[in-house]
C-alpha cells in the first residue's frame, strides 16, 4: 500500500466511525512518534478526517499535560507514521462496531 492508499484508508475510517482521540481506545500503551529531539518528543494523540493533532512533552517532566500542540495534515507524516496512524484507526473501526453491536442487543 503507497502513502496516497494509506490516507485514503484512514481518512475512510475517519468518515465513517468518527474523529477520536487515543484515550478513547482500549489496550493502546503508546501514540505514534512523528520525531523527538532530546528530552522532548511529538505524538500523535487525535485524530480527525482532515488533520491530526500532535502534542509535544518533556519526557522527563512528571505532568501529562503538554507543553504545546499543533496540528499537521497526513500528506505531511512519513509512511512509518501513517500506518501506526491506519492500525489505529482498525482499531476504532473495531471498537465501535463491537460498542454498536453490545448496544443492538
Amino acid at each position: 500500500m503507497d502513502k496516497q492508499e494509506t490516507i485514503q484508508a484512514i481518512k475512510k475510517i475517519l468518515k465513517t466511525y468518527g474523529c477520536f482521540s487515543i484515550g478513547e481506545l482500549d489496550n493502546i500503551e503508546v501514540a505514534p512518534c512523528v520525531g523527538s529531539i532530546g528530552s522532548v518528543v511529538g505524538l500523535v494523540e487525535y485524530f480527525t478526517e482532515d488533520y491530526v493533532e500532535v502534542n509535544i512533552y518533556h519526557t522527563s517532566s512528571f505532568s501529562s499535560d503538554a507543553i504545546e500542540t499543533y496540528d499537521s495534515v497526513y500528506e505531511l507524516l512519513n509512511d512509518d507514521v501513517l500506518y501506526e496512524i491506519l492500525a489505529i484507526c482498525e482499531q476504532w473501526e473495531a471498537q465501535t462496531l463491537k460498542t454498536e453491536k453490545r448496544s443492538q442487543n
